[in-house]
């Protein structure tokens, strides 16, 4: 679930921006793109969403409610734009399930502006407008102004939802041993020496080394709620570097380790605005928990909750912003670079 501000023309423009709006080109699925009025005759997208096809129609109420309640600088949801994007074998569902999500937000009083179906969001493809029976073709989603933006911003349009969720895909083991080492070494400064290298790291946009990845995933292995809170303060070195830098250190870890760094991506990744991503860092997460017989972090509940009932990200920023530097220094120890 993803919320920008932009206005959108024609229906090739609207299915062409889905990608970028998504952050993932969708496939056998209904998307539902929210607006506000602007107030001088346009709208304002308020917030973008996507359902399984074969979901959409049983899933249409937990769709619309939590869309109709966002807003843009205040302005609430007066329309939406629906679009079933879905193959041969899957349209059926896929047209049904837009009409149950229509349906749903008419009952709220959001009129759907616009209802369209393809089968593909590639450049050139065939859709149509279900309302106003006319066709049309649609452009090379790739060159939008809306991707160029989200590409310039060191944002990614994965081909498809299971490339974003290949980017949690556990890698080779890092051994346990590595942290045990240094952390005998380094004895008291072992946290807040690690964490003051983790800020530098990420500030820096670099890529952690395997000794303070196995650094970090020791002290999240501890299961303390207060020393994985702390490395949340890290957005202030900005959401996506942080989520970025804990998507590597997530992927050699395993365990404890790996649910509370994945739940720390999820969170970066939801004050983003990358709901698509933040959903699958919450599955592996989720995953992990499972295969090692875990309980899932309770934050990776309240998040998958947030998820589910629309919460606006600066809603969400909001938890790691009461993180302090007094908060670090009592649970990580002396930091000395924190800012």
């Amino acid at each position: 679930m993803t919320q920008h501000r932009l206005s959108l023309a024609t229906a090739a423009d609207t299915l062409a921006a889905i990608p970028a709006l998504l952050g993932h080109t969708p496939e056998n699925s209904v998307v539902a793109i929210t607006l506000a009025d602007n107030g001088n005759g346009s709208h304002l997208v308020a917030t973008t969403a996507r359902i399984d096809a074969e979901q959409a129609e049983a899933g249409a109420d937990n769709v619309v409610t939590p869309l109709s309640r966002h807003t843009v600088a205040g302005r609430p949801v007066t329309a939406a734009i629906l679009a079933a994007i879905a193959d041969t074998t899957h349209a059926g569902a896929a047209l049904i399930g837009l009409d149950a999500i229509r349906d749903a937000f008419t009952a709220r009083g959001i009129r759907t502006i616009r209802a369209l179906h393809t089968y593909s969001l590639t450049a050139g493809t065939t859709f149509t407008d279900l309302d106003r029976f006319t066709d049309g073709t649609i452009p090379d989603p790739a060159t939008t102004e809306l991707a160029a933006a989200r590409t310039a911003a060191g944002g990614v349009i994965a081909t498809s939802r299971a490339d974003i969720e290949a980017r949690f895909a556990p890698t080779a083991k890092i051994p346990e041993s590595l942290a045990l080492a240094a952390a005998a070494t380094m004895g008291a400064d072992f946290l807040p020496v690690t964490f003051d290298e983790l800020a530098a790291v990420i500030h820096a946009r670099e890529i952690p080394s395997a000794d303070l990845t196995a650094r970090v995933g020791l002290a999240l292995a501890t299961g303390h709620a207060e020393v994985r809170d702390a490395f949340m303060a890290m957005h202030i070195h900005g959401d996506a570097d942080a989520a970025d830098a804990f998507t590597r250190i997530a992927a050699p870890l395993r365990g404890t380790a790996r649910a509370n760094a994945l739940t720390i991506v999820a969170y970066f990744l939801y004050c983003t605005g990358d709901g698509a991503a933040a959903c699958a860092a919450l599955e592996a997460a989720e995953r992990t928990a499972h295969r090692a017989d875990l309980t899932l972090p309770r934050l990776a509940g309240l998040l998958s909750a947030a998820l589910a009932a629309g919460m606006e990200p600066a809603q969400v920023q909001g938890i790691g912003r009461v993180i302090t530097p007094d908060y670090v220094a009592d649970h990580i120890g002396a930091v000395q670079s924190y800012t």
